[in-house]
């Protein structure tokens, strides 16, 4: 397969969940490589400097006071998750009040469990919580230690946008198991991975993937580290 093309129904991973709660925040690959795999996604920046967000062929990055601006294609992150959202079925969702309530109607959409899909959400939102890492300086430490204080907001009433996947259970230490999203407001404006959110009225895109490809980091603090059970701290830090 041409590393070139972009492929719809199928999922582009730059390194593990493993790998970024361990502690590997170096960059591995650049904005212009991931863009040439897909126009929607998620992930960090080099030094967990930022939630990345990528909405129809932007990239956005999220600063710690949760403002959002594009960023250059020059830029390097340690992990990514993108997809050519082109060959997707739509469905309206409303009055959701609950994250809990979300993965229930978006659970709904889908075939089975055992495959990838990605989500695209636009319109109005009762309530969004969000977060974002902060940029860390080097000896890294486990990511578990270095978001104990990361910034969260809150937003009420607001027009936007949410990015994300969900991920079979089996991919524990690959990818986070079940929803993971990030958020945009209209005005791109502010943004950041999603704590808690409550749907109004929005049109969903929703992708089966039945493709994942993981590409692994090329580097030699990857090819040493020491693979540990990290699937408490993957929960722990993703909620």
């Amino acid at each position: 397969m041409d590393d070139e093309v972009k492929v719809p129904n199928h999922i582009y991973q730059m390194s593990t969940i493993n790998a970024l709660v361990s502690g590997l925040y170096d960059g591995c690959v650049s904005l212009s490589k991931l863009l040439k795999k897909g126009n929607f996604g998620i992930g960090t920046f080099k030094g967990l400097d930022g939630e990345l967000t990528l909405l129809n062929g932007t990239f956005y990055r999220t600063k710690p006071d949760g403002s959002v601006y594009v960023c250059s294609k020059n830029v390097s992150v340690p992990f990514a998750v993108v997809t050519e959202m082109e060959n997707y079925n739509t469905y309206n969702i409303q009055n959701c009040t609950s994250y809990e309530d979300i993965r229930k109607e978006l659970d709904s959409f889908i075939e089975s469990k055992n495959i990838f899909y990605a989500f695209y959400m636009e319109g109005k939102f009762n309530y969004v919580k969000t977060r974002t890492v902060v940029k860390q300086n080097m000896p890294y430490k486990p990511m578990a230690e270095a978001v104990k204080n990361q910034p969260m907001f809150e937003y009420n009433d607001v027009d936007g946008y949410v990015v994300g996947f969900r991920c079979p259970d089996y991919v524990e230490g690959l990818n986070v198991p079940g929803y993971h999203f990030h958020f945009i407001n209209k005005d791109k404006k502010f943004g950041g991975h999603v704590s808690e959110f409550s749907i109004e009225s929005v049109k969903a895109y929703v992708q089966n993937c039945s493709c994942f490809r993981m590409e692994l980091p090329k580097n030699e603090n990857f090819y040493n580290m020491e693979v540990k059970d990290r699937n408490d701290e993957i929960t722990s830090v993703e909620k």
